[in-house]
């Protein structure tokens, strides 16, 4: 068994210690006429773990709208198979019953011998 396969099945078997099943709420910004056009679109469903991790602790920020706490400490594992996205033109988000809404900040490959063999994934928790 070469090394890709390896490490994508060690990644399945790390996501089945605690699965989480998920469907991402995707909106992307498509320019249109000289303006952005929001194109909602639905991915999923996929089976996950998230995590938490050591981070920043809460934050609240504060817009013209309202106020919102965010929570850093949180990460994803998904293999490699998945459809996950952020940046400054797409917004990924989810949400899990009992844990809460969460929003994909940054997406790593997790690459051997030039292949993807997973993603992880850094989230914010709105509460």
């Amino acid at each position: 068994m070469d090394l890709v396969t390896v490490r994508r099945k060690n990644t399945i078997w790390s996501i089945n210690q605690n699965p989480v099943t998920i469907i991402i709420n995707r909106t992307e910004k498509v320019e249109a006429n000289g303006y952005f056009n929001d194109i909602p679109s639905q991915v999923g469903s996929l089976v996950v773990r998230i995590f938490q991790v050591n981070g920043n602790g809460n934050r609240i920020e504060s817009h013209l709208v309202g106020t919102k706490e965010l929570v850093h400490d949180w990460a994803l594992l998904a293999d490699w198979q998945a459809d996950l996205r952020a940046g400054s033109h797409v917004r990924d988000e989810f949400e899990v019953p009992d844990m809460g809404f969460f929003v994909i900040k940054s997406v790593y490959p997790q690459r051997v011998q030039g292949q993807v063999v997973g993603y992880q994934a850094e989230l914010e928790m709105v509460i």
